[in-house]
């Protein structure tokens, strides 16, 4: 679409309009109002004070990291944008990430096909953290994504429910049931540990990496691969035949200390995108003090776990017309 504008070679744009009247007047023509992109886009650098006494917020600010913008509207923010900084001598945003559009049931979202969905309907009805997941996870940053219900239930039941929330009450209620719900690394590791403990420790440098190419989707996939291969290493190791030997009771530890720590380091990282469940969780382990400065395996945490935590998501039972 860029190259349309620009490979024919850019022409001078007229920087005032006449064809309506609500604007900011051009002083020395009243017929003319000021071209509301040239207004606009001002607003980035004038809202911070650029070009007054008090531009504290403008020298702290500017250049932005990155422009999101709809993809209706980025050659404005790549074209005449640029140009407009450049003219100032000022520097340009370091990125601009044009996303799509956001449609429904296939359709995009408009008056005339009566389409439009509330998006409190779904909060109320399956929660915010559930409806943030959904969007952030179904619909890849940068495309156009599609939104409908069944798909949103089937992310609740298949990651939230299921593998999310189903490790996290089987670890807790596994640390209750055999250690009384205190846990210590015990260090007593077997061959499987190795590859499970590095994709622990290797999370937060995947997603740092993500999240500064705006990829959020794949973030989350990241995520809830460390979760997956935590109820794979369950299966593995077989914490309820281990406790059943006496003299498994160290390694039957460890493996749950190893999978406190899987579910702290996707909790940490699981902050900035659902906040509510999150919070819970680190109540639950007894960890609310973290940061994403501890967002790796650590050896020497002492875990203290909640009595009867509560299901993170419950599963909705889907009815069949």
């Amino acid at each position: 679409m860029l190259n349309n504008f620009i490979k024919p070679g850019l022409e001078d744009l007229c920087v005032s309009r006449t064809s309506f009247k609500w604007g900011i007047p051009v002083t020395f023509d009243p017929d003319h109002v000021i071209y509301v992109w040239i207004d606009a886009l001002s607003n980035y650098i004038t809202a911070l004070g650029y070009s007054t006494d008090h531009d504290e917020l403008f020298q702290k600010f500017w250049p932005a990291d990155v422009h999101i913008v709809g993809k209706e509207i980025v050659r404005f923010h790549t074209i005449i944008w640029p140009i407009i900084l450049m003219a100032l001598d000022l520097p340009l945003p370091k990125k601009v990430f044009g996303h799509g559009w956001l449609v429904i049931d296939g359709n995009k979202i408009s008056k005339s096909l009566g389409n439009y969905r509330d998006p409190r309907e779904y909060i109320d009805a399956y929660g915010v953290d559930a409806v943030r997941y959904f969007s952030l996870r179904e619909i890849p940053f940068g495309n156009d994504g599609n939104f409908s219900e069944d798909a949103l239930i089937a992310r609740i039941n298949a990651d939230l429910a299921n593998i999310w929330g189903n490790l996290v009450n089987r670890t807790i209620g596994m640390a209750n049931k055999y250690f009384g719900g205190t846990i210590t690394n015990k260090k007593v590791p077997e061959s499987l540990d190795e590859d499970f403990i590095r994709q622990i420790d290797n999370l937060k440098k995947t997603t740092d990496e993500k999240i500064d190419e705006l990829q959020i989707s794949k973030v989350l996939e990241a995520i809830f691969d460390v979760l997956r291969a935590s109820n794979k290493y369950i299966d593995d190791t077989t914490p309820w035949i281990l406790a059943k030997d006496e003299t498994k009771k160290d390694r039957l530890e460890t493996v749950l200390y190893n999978l406190l720590e899987a579910i702290r380091v996707t909790n940490i990282l699981l902050k900035p995108f659902m906040l509510e469940s999150t919070e819970k969780v680190s109540e639950y382990i007894g960890r609310t003090e973290d940061t994403f400065d501890d967002a790796h395996y650590k050896t020497d945490i002492t875990y203290t776990v909640t009595k009867e935590p509560k299901p993170l998501f419950e599963r909705i039972e889907v009815k069949n017309d």
